[in-house]
Protein backbone atom coordinates (compact mmCIF):
# COMPACT_ATOMS: atom_id res chain seq x y z
CA UNK A 1 0.00 0.00 0.00
CA UNK A 2 2.83 2.38 0.87
CA UNK A 3 4.51 1.61 -2.44
CA UNK A 4 1.27 2.43 -4.27
CA UNK A 5 1.01 5.78 -2.46
CA UNK A 6 4.61 6.56 -3.39
CA UNK A 7 3.88 5.81 -7.04
CA UNK A 8 0.77 8.02 -7.02
CA UNK A 9 2.74 10.81 -5.38
CA UNK A 10 5.42 10.56 -8.03
CA UNK A 11 2.79 10.70 -10.81
CA UNK A 12 1.15 13.78 -9.24
CA UNK A 13 4.50 15.50 -8.84
CA UNK A 14 5.40 14.74 -12.44
CA UNK A 15 2.02 16.08 -13.60
CA UNK A 16 2.37 19.32 -11.66
CA UNK A 17 5.88 19.81 -13.03
CA UNK A 18 4.73 19.35 -16.61
CA UNK A 19 1.82 21.75 -16.05
CA UNK A 20 4.18 24.51 -14.98
CA UNK A 21 5.68 24.66 -18.45
CA UNK A 22 2.54 23.79 -20.40
CA UNK A 23 0.67 25.91 -22.92
CA UNK A 24 -2.99 25.90 -23.81
CA UNK A 25 -6.33 27.10 -22.46
CA UNK A 26 -7.60 26.67 -18.90
CA UNK A 27 -11.01 27.19 -17.30
CA UNK A 28 -11.31 29.99 -14.76
CA UNK A 29 -13.75 29.47 -11.90
CA UNK A 30 -16.23 32.34 -12.03
CA UNK A 31 -16.56 33.59 -8.44
CA UNK A 32 -18.85 36.63 -8.86
CA UNK A 33 -22.55 35.60 -8.89
CA UNK A 34 -23.53 39.22 -9.56
CA UNK A 35 -22.14 38.95 -13.09
CA UNK A 36 -23.48 35.70 -14.60
CA UNK A 37 -21.75 34.25 -17.63
CA UNK A 38 -23.20 35.20 -21.02
CA UNK A 39 -25.28 32.63 -22.87
CA UNK A 40 -24.58 30.91 -26.17
CA UNK A 41 -27.05 28.55 -27.94
CA UNK A 42 -25.81 25.70 -25.72
CA UNK A 43 -26.32 27.48 -22.39
CA UNK A 44 -24.07 29.43 -19.99
CA UNK A 45 -20.55 29.89 -21.28
CA UNK A 46 -17.31 29.28 -19.39
CA UNK A 47 -14.54 31.73 -18.61
CA UNK A 48 -11.17 30.74 -20.10
CA UNK A 49 -7.63 32.03 -20.02
CA UNK A 50 -4.75 31.22 -22.35
CA UNK A 51 -1.63 29.82 -20.71
CA UNK A 52 1.81 30.08 -22.30
CA UNK A 53 4.79 28.36 -20.69
CA UNK A 54 2.85 28.06 -17.45
CA UNK A 55 1.97 31.76 -17.30
CA UNK A 56 -1.54 33.14 -17.75
CA UNK A 57 -2.20 35.87 -20.26
CA UNK A 58 -3.80 39.00 -18.85
CA UNK A 59 -7.05 39.02 -20.83
CA UNK A 60 -9.67 36.31 -20.23
CA UNK A 61 -12.59 35.37 -22.46
CA UNK A 62 -15.91 33.54 -22.52
CA UNK A 63 -16.52 30.62 -24.88
CA UNK A 64 -18.95 27.73 -25.27
CA UNK A 65 -18.91 25.16 -22.47
CA UNK A 66 -19.97 22.31 -24.77
CA UNK A 67 -18.03 22.80 -28.01
CA UNK A 68 -14.26 22.81 -28.23
CA UNK A 69 -14.25 23.74 -31.90
CA UNK A 70 -15.22 27.25 -33.01
CA UNK A 71 -16.78 25.69 -36.12
CA UNK A 72 -19.44 24.09 -33.91
CA UNK A 73 -20.06 27.19 -31.79
CA UNK A 74 -18.45 30.48 -32.71
CA UNK A 75 -19.31 32.29 -29.46
CA UNK A 76 -16.47 34.45 -28.18
CA UNK A 77 -16.51 37.41 -25.81
CA UNK A 78 -13.72 39.07 -23.86
CA UNK A 79 -14.40 39.15 -20.12
CA UNK A 80 -14.15 42.95 -20.01
CA UNK A 81 -15.98 43.53 -23.30
CA UNK A 82 -19.07 45.77 -23.13
CA UNK A 83 -21.78 44.92 -25.64
CA UNK A 84 -24.37 47.32 -26.99
CA UNK A 85 -28.08 46.70 -26.55
CA UNK A 86 -28.39 45.92 -30.25
CA UNK A 87 -25.68 43.22 -30.11
CA UNK A 88 -27.24 41.67 -27.00
CA UNK A 89 -30.65 41.58 -28.68
CA UNK A 90 -29.13 40.00 -31.79
CA UNK A 91 -27.41 37.38 -29.66
CA UNK A 92 -30.63 36.50 -27.84
CA UNK A 93 -32.46 36.17 -31.16
CA UNK A 94 -29.69 33.91 -32.50
CA UNK A 95 -29.81 31.74 -29.38
CA UNK A 96 -33.58 31.32 -29.76
CA UNK A 97 -33.24 30.32 -33.43
CA UNK A 98 -30.74 27.62 -32.50
CA UNK A 99 -32.98 25.94 -29.94
CA UNK A 100 -34.61 22.55 -30.69
CA UNK A 101 -38.15 22.74 -32.13
CA UNK A 102 -39.55 21.16 -28.96
CA UNK A 103 -38.78 22.46 -25.49
CA UNK A 104 -37.97 20.08 -22.66
CA UNK A 105 -41.48 20.60 -21.25
CA UNK A 106 -43.04 19.72 -24.61
CA UNK A 107 -40.85 16.62 -24.88
CA UNK A 108 -41.98 15.43 -21.44
CA UNK A 109 -45.63 16.04 -22.35
CA UNK A 110 -45.15 14.11 -25.60
CA UNK A 111 -43.46 11.23 -23.76
CA UNK A 112 -46.29 10.95 -21.22
CA UNK A 113 -48.86 10.81 -24.03
CA UNK A 114 -46.71 8.33 -25.94
CA UNK A 115 -46.49 5.76 -23.14
CA UNK A 116 -50.28 5.81 -22.79
CA UNK A 117 -50.68 4.61 -26.38
CA UNK A 118 -51.17 0.90 -27.12
CA UNK A 119 -47.99 -0.83 -28.29
CA UNK A 120 -49.15 -0.98 -31.91
CA UNK A 121 -49.39 2.83 -32.02
CA UNK A 122 -46.00 3.60 -30.48
CA UNK A 123 -43.77 4.71 -33.34
CA UNK A 124 -40.35 6.34 -33.49
CA UNK A 125 -38.96 8.26 -36.46
CA UNK A 126 -35.28 7.43 -36.83
CA UNK A 127 -34.64 10.25 -39.28
CA UNK A 128 -36.12 12.94 -37.01
CA UNK A 129 -35.11 11.13 -33.81
CA UNK A 130 -38.56 11.75 -32.40
CA UNK A 131 -41.37 9.85 -30.70
CA UNK A 132 -44.47 10.06 -32.89
CA UNK A 133 -48.02 10.62 -31.74
CA UNK A 134 -50.87 9.56 -34.07
CA UNK A 135 -51.30 13.14 -35.32
CA UNK A 136 -47.66 13.07 -36.50
CA UNK A 137 -47.79 9.91 -38.59
CA UNK A 138 -48.82 11.53 -41.88
CA UNK A 139 -45.85 13.93 -41.77
CA UNK A 140 -43.41 11.01 -41.49
CA UNK A 141 -44.82 8.61 -44.10
CA UNK A 142 -41.64 8.73 -46.20
CA UNK A 143 -39.28 8.53 -43.22
CA UNK A 144 -37.71 5.47 -41.64
CA UNK A 145 -40.10 4.70 -38.79
CA UNK A 146 -39.80 1.96 -36.18
CA UNK A 147 -42.99 0.59 -34.62
CA UNK A 148 -44.01 -1.30 -31.49
CA UNK A 149 -41.72 0.70 -29.21
CA UNK A 150 -41.73 -1.00 -25.81
CA UNK A 151 -41.27 0.59 -22.40
CA UNK A 152 -38.01 -1.37 -22.11
CA UNK A 153 -36.71 0.35 -25.25
CA UNK A 154 -37.74 3.74 -23.88
CA UNK A 155 -35.72 3.05 -20.74
CA UNK A 156 -32.67 2.51 -22.95
CA UNK A 157 -32.85 5.43 -25.39
CA UNK A 158 -29.32 4.83 -26.71
CA UNK A 159 -30.77 1.77 -28.46
CA UNK A 160 -33.09 4.07 -30.42
CA UNK A 161 -31.20 7.33 -30.81
CA UNK A 162 -28.34 7.67 -33.25
CA UNK A 163 -25.03 8.29 -31.44
CA UNK A 164 -23.53 11.77 -31.75
CA UNK A 165 -20.03 11.30 -33.10
CA UNK A 166 -18.40 14.74 -33.19
CA UNK A 167 -15.41 14.04 -30.92
CA UNK A 168 -14.95 17.73 -30.06
CA UNK A 169 -18.57 18.19 -28.98
CA UNK A 170 -20.57 14.99 -28.55
CA UNK A 171 -18.10 12.12 -28.17
CA UNK A 172 -19.76 9.09 -26.57
CA UNK A 173 -18.77 5.55 -25.70
CA UNK A 174 -21.62 3.09 -26.22
CA UNK A 175 -20.54 0.05 -24.22
CA UNK A 176 -21.99 -3.35 -25.03
CA UNK A 177 -24.15 -4.95 -22.33
CA UNK A 178 -21.34 -7.36 -21.45
CA UNK A 179 -18.93 -4.46 -20.89
CA UNK A 180 -21.49 -2.57 -18.80
CA UNK A 181 -22.07 -5.56 -16.53
CA UNK A 182 -18.32 -6.11 -16.16
CA UNK A 183 -17.69 -2.49 -15.16
CA UNK A 184 -20.62 -2.39 -12.75
CA UNK A 185 -19.53 -5.66 -11.09
CA UNK A 186 -15.96 -4.37 -10.84
CA UNK A 187 -16.98 -1.06 -9.24
CA UNK A 188 -19.33 -2.85 -6.85
CA UNK A 189 -16.57 -5.29 -5.83
CA UNK A 190 -14.22 -2.36 -5.17
CA UNK A 191 -16.83 -0.78 -2.91
CA UNK A 192 -17.77 2.23 -5.03
CA UNK A 193 -21.36 3.40 -4.59
CA UNK A 194 -21.41 6.62 -6.58
CA UNK A 195 -19.99 6.96 -10.08
CA UNK A 196 -19.99 9.97 -12.40
CA UNK A 197 -20.47 8.79 -15.98
CA UNK A 198 -19.35 11.25 -18.65
CA UNK A 199 -20.02 10.46 -22.29
CA UNK A 200 -21.19 6.93 -21.46
CA UNK A 201 -24.99 6.90 -21.99
CA UNK A 202 -25.27 3.11 -21.82
CA UNK A 203 -23.42 2.71 -18.55
CA UNK A 204 -26.41 2.94 -16.23
CA UNK A 205 -28.38 -0.22 -16.88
Amino acid sequence: MAALRDQLGAVEAEGSTSQQGSSGVEVVLHSDPATPAPLCPHGPTLLFVKVSQGKEETRRFYACSACRDRKDCSFFQWEDEKLSGARLAAREAHNRRCQPPLSRTKCVERYLKFIELPLSQRKFCQGCQQLLLPDDWEKHLEHQVVGDISITQLKRPSQLLYPLENKKTNAQYLFADRSCHFLIDLLSTLGFRRVLCVGTPRYGI
